[in-house]
Order: structure tokens, then C-alpha cells, then sequence
């Protein structure tokens, strides 16, 4: 039987199989394809959110920048202003609608980041009190943005912008003198040794010698100095004398400036020790009756007693601590454990004993055995109307100095007549803590005693400003050596009071070298006398509404 040839089925079946393998390449090719378009444009999507954050950012760059703009704008035109201020009464500045240009104020631009803005300002009100004076302004600034070619976003911000100016207070120096001379009217050179790291001024005339260094601004009123020049003094209005003289002014040196006078009383002080209702801000002398009153002595119009006096009302402290006639010592000491102030004054035969307790807001007055507290604590300030004879802090425990101020307490010592410190006087956790102490002789000098310890130390801002008065070393030209003397704060004196004297060779040969450094923490002694001129202020803006448009 013949049996014709048979067709092979696995041709046709690898036929099928490469058709789906072509079918399926495409279907890969089309899903790769979808995938990269897809991609691509997430990553586009991606770049334009991006570019669009970037242009919102630089937008809002601008706007911070145009504030910026207009508060240094106005610290120009208040700094130039200062200087022409009449005085007391009357405002800073006299016309503030003309501060800043009417209408918008010309276009700035920047690159990096790519930003332009428009500002436009004009005055809203202003505050002129004693103590500051302030002038607010509204302003608008719109700023575009962009990042990119495309992308660009407008945002626009308003808000107010406070210009404004503070009261100096004499804490500001480091170094002041109402004339630069000794109280015999010997003249004051500051030499090579002469480093002082805050402000100094004189409403005098300076003398340099070699090169003394000034880490603040030097300021005085008289247009010239005097420097030594090999001892052959010439006066010029100048910085330096060649390379023979060349003071070291790192914060500047400013000659023909307006007069910082003196207080020439301490009024506000004892209103402020007195309590209500005497105002501290009152440069009125207390009456007797208001006195009397206030110390509750019974005296009516009569002269006050003689006395130690916590001002208090019913069972409250209202005031601070009051002396009427000489105290003969005065020692503070810092409770650290306790957290408390003490307070120890001596006068003849009387000794009362004030504890402040600031965490329970508490006044102790002890006097023999017997003890009486009072809600509240006593104003920060301790005035004596009369001399001070002995103010000190505890007594060294050999190398130790004990601190006298506690932590929190803040204080000024005033009196009218001398303050002699004899011993040291430290805060409590110095480099940390916001105490103070102020040390005021409205008429009378601020003396380092004859008691005080060698190598002492003063954390304060002293000041003695009666006339011809000091802050000086009793007898500093006569003994041994005394080492150094060590203030932290400030000390501002009418005449410059003499430390110490040198041999010829630069050698210390009696009373204390100086070694006096400012207080920058920043803490003002409460009731400190300020000054009658101003300082101006850093502008601040405020922003009260933002939006994009």
C-alpha cells in the first residue's frame, strides 16, 4: 500500500510562536514607551512645583530684604537727627510725615536670589514720653520672585515699622568723667597700660600717651586731645600723633560731642526708696511730712529720726530700704543655699537684719530676737541720706570671696554723702545670673577704704558725681602695694579719682593698679541715674498681613 508523504505540524507551530513573540516585543515597546512619557512628565511636573517654590521663596526673600531696607533707612535718619535734638519736651524727630520719601520708593533687584520689590511707607502715629520716644510707620512692600525662565510668583506684605529711641542711662560707660582730671586738677594720661573694653567718654578733654587701647567708642566734647609726645604734650584734633602716640580706637574716636552732664541730685532715688505715692520718676525732693510719713516715724512736719527704715504699709513692703543720717555699715550677703538676700545695716547701736526671700516673695525685718515678715519685696533701691561709711560683702575664707549678691537680687546703694566700700563686693553666678548692683554718691566720693582687702574685687556700676567728687583709693600714694584692683560693671566720676602711683620704670609702688572691665550682661541697676540724651534704637518691622497676588 502506497502511503503519501505526511505534513511536519512543528513548522506551523513555530510560526505561531514568533508571532507572539513579535505581538508581545510590541506590547513591551508600547509599555516602555507609556512608562518613559509618563516619566518624563512627573520629572516635568516635579520641575515646575519646583521652580515655583523656588520663585515663591525669592519672592518672600524680597520682601524681608525690603524691610530691612526701610529699617536701616530710618536708623540713618535718626542717627543723623540725635545730634539736633533741642532737649527734654520735644520730639526727636520733629517731623516724621518727611522721614522717608513720599510715594513709592525706587525698585531693588536682586540676582541670587532673583527678586524685585516696591516699598512704599508712610507715618501712622508716634508715643514721646521721658524715658523713649517711638514713631511708627505703616508700610507695603510687593516683591516678585522667579526662578528659572518660566516661573514667577508676586507676593505682597504690609505691616508697621517702629523707629524709636531709648533714654541713656550712665551704666552705658565703662569710663566717664565730667572733667578729665584729678580732684587736685592734676592732669590724666592713659598709657600703653590703659585697656579698657567699653565705652569712655569725657565732657573734657582726653590725654594720650604710647598706645592705650579703646575696645568701644571713645567719645569727648572738646575737638582736640592732648598726647604725650616724649614728654613735650601737643594738642591736636586728631586720632594720633605720628607714630609716636597711637591709641588703638577699635570702636572709634568721636571729639565735639554734646555734653553728658551730671546729675545733680539723687531725688528719684529716695522717692523710689520711699515708695508710693512718691514717683521715682520725680525729681522733686521729698517733704519731711512726706518722708515721715513714709517711714512711719509720727515726726508729722518735724525732722526725721535718725534710723533704719524697711518701708512698709499694714503688713506689705511699699518702698525699698530708707536711712535718714550716717549709716556705719552696710554688708550684704548672698544666702546661695537658701536662695536669699541679706542685708545688714549697723547705725550707733541699733542693728536690723532685712532677709529677702524672692522665691516666696517675702521680707524678714529682724531687730534683737525679734522677727516680722511682710508679703513683698523691697524696691531695688537702699537709700542712706547721708554717708555710707563702711559697704561691703562678706569676708574672705582664705582665698575665697564669698558673693555678696545673690542671684536674682538687683540693688542700688545710694546716699548723699561718701560710700566707702571695705571689702569685696561680688555677684552671685556672675556669668549667668541677672543681679546687679549700682553704688550712686549724689554728693560726696565712692572711696575704696583703708580695710579693704588686697587684690579686691567690685561687681558694679559706681558713680560719684557732686562736684570735684571721685572714685578713688584712700590714701592710694602712701604703703605697700595692694595689687589689683578688680570692677566688673562701670565707673563714672566727676574728676578721674587717683588708684595708685608708679616709679619710673612702670612698677606699682602704692595703692591698686586698675584693672576695670564693663558689664555687658546687659542688666542696668534698678533707678540708675540715666543721662539726658537718647540712643537710638533698632528698628523693628513688624509684619501684619501677607498674601500672594
Amino acid at each position: 500500500m502506497n502511503v503519501g508523504p505526511q505534513r511536519d505540524g512543528s513548522h506551523g507551530e513555530r510560526g505561531i510562536a514568533l508571532i507572539s513573540a513579535l505581538l508581545i516585543l510590541v506590547l513591551l515597546a508600547i509599555a516602555g514607551a507609556t512608562f518613559m512619557n509618563t516619566t518624563s512628565g512627573e520629572r516635568s511636573i516635579a520641575s515646575n512645583v519646583q521652580m515655583s517654590r523656588a520663585s515663591l521663596l525669592a519672592a518672600d526673600a524680597g520682601v524681608r530684604t525690603g524691610q530691612q531696607v526701610l529699617a536701616n533707612m530710618g536708623k540713618a535718619k535718626l542717627d543723623s537727627l540725635l545730634p539736633l535734638w533741642p532737649g527734654p519736651g520735644t520730639a526727636i524727630i520733629p517731623a516724621p510725615n518727611n522721614l522717608f520719601p513720599v510715594g513709592p520708593l525706587a525698585a531693588v533687584t536682586s540676582t541670587n536670589p532673583n527678586f524685585t520689590f516696591t516699598a512704599s511707607i508712610a507715618w501712622a502715629d508716634s508715643e514721646i514720653r521721658p524715658s523713649f520716644q517711638s514713631f511708627n510707620f505703616n508700610y507695603t512692600i510687593t516683591s516678585t520672585g522667579s526662578s528659572g525662565a518660566y516661573g514667577q510668583r508676586q507676593v505682597q506684605s504690609s505691616g508697621v515699622l517702629r523707629v524709636s529711641a531709648t533714654r541713656g542711662t550712665f551704666a552705658d560707660y565703662l569710663i566717664y568723667t565730667n572733667v578729665h582730671l584729678t580732684p587736685s586738677g592734676s592732669p590724666i594720661w592713659f598709657t600703653s597700660s590703659s585697656q579698657f573694653d567699653g565705652r569712655v567718654h569725657t565732657n573734657g578733654e582726653f590725654r594720650f600717651a604710647y598706645q592705650p587701647g579703646f575696645q568701644d567708642l571713645v567719645t569727648s566734647v572738646n575737638s582736640k586731645a592732648w598726647y604725650y609726645n616724649n614728654n613735650n604734650p601737643v594738642e591736636k584734633a586728631a586720632n594720633s600723633n605720628g607714630t609716636i602716640d597711637v591709641p588703638d580706637f577699635f570702636g572709634g574716636f568721636t571729639r565735639s560731642v554734646g555734653s553728658v552732664p551730671l546729675p545733680t541730685n539723687s531725688y528719684n532715688q529716695q522717692n523710689a526708696a520711699l515708695g508710693p505715692p512718691l514717683s521715682p520718676t520725680s525729681g522733686t525732693a521729698p517733704t519731711n511730712s512726706q518722708i515721715n510719713t513714709a517711714i512711719g516715724s509720727g515726726a508729722g512736719t518735724g525732722t526725721p529720726p535718725n534710723g533704719i527704715y524697711l518701708v512698709t504699709s499694714g503688713s506689705s513692703v511699699t518702698g525699698g530700704i530708707y536711712v535718714q543720717g550716717t549709716l556705719d555699715q552696710l554688708k550684704a550677703v548672698a544666702d546661695t543655699v537658701a536662695h536669699k538676700q541679706q542685708y545688714i545695716l549697723k547705725q550707733g547701736a541699733t542693728t536690723k537684719t532685712i532677709t529677702v526671700d524672692y522665691g516666696a516673695n517675702t521680707t524678714t525685718l529682724t531687730v534683737g530676737a525679734s522677727n516680722t515678715t511682710y508679703s513683698g519685696v523691697p524696691q531695688g533701691c537702699t537709700y542712706v541720706n547721708g554717708t555710707l561709711s563702711d559697704l561691703r560683702g562678706p569676708d574672705r575664707s582664705g582665698s575665697i570671696v564669698p558673693p555678696a549678691i545673690e542671684a536674682h537680687t538687683q540693688m542700688l546703694f545710694a546716699a548723699t554723702g561718701d560710700i566707702i566700700i571695705q571689702r569685696d563686693m561680688t555677684c552671685q553666678d556672675y556669668e549667668t545670673s541677672d543681679n546687679v548692683v549700682g553704688i550712686y554718691s549724689s554728693g560726696g566720693n565712692v572711696r575704696v577704704g583703708t580695710s579693704a582687702p588686697n587684690d579686691m574685687n567690685l561687681d558694679a556700676f559706681v558713680m560719684a558725681a557732686g562736684t570735684n567728687s571721685a572714685f578713688q583709693v584712700d590714701n592710694y600714694s602712701t604703703g605697700s602695694p595692694r595689687g589689683t584692683f578688680h570692677l566688673r560693671g562701670g565707673a563714672v566720676q566727676y574728676d578721674y579719682g587717683p588708684f595708685y602711683t608708679f616709679n619710673t620704670s612702670g612698677v606699682l609702688q602704692t595703692g591698686f593698679a586698675r584693672d576695670f572691665h564693663y558689664d555687658r550682661r546687659g542688666n542696668v541697676p534698678p533707678f540708675y541715674p540715666t543721662t539726658v540724651q537718647f540712643n537710638a534704637d533698632s528698628p523693628s518691622a513688624r509684619t501684619l498681613a501677607w498674601k500672594e497676588i
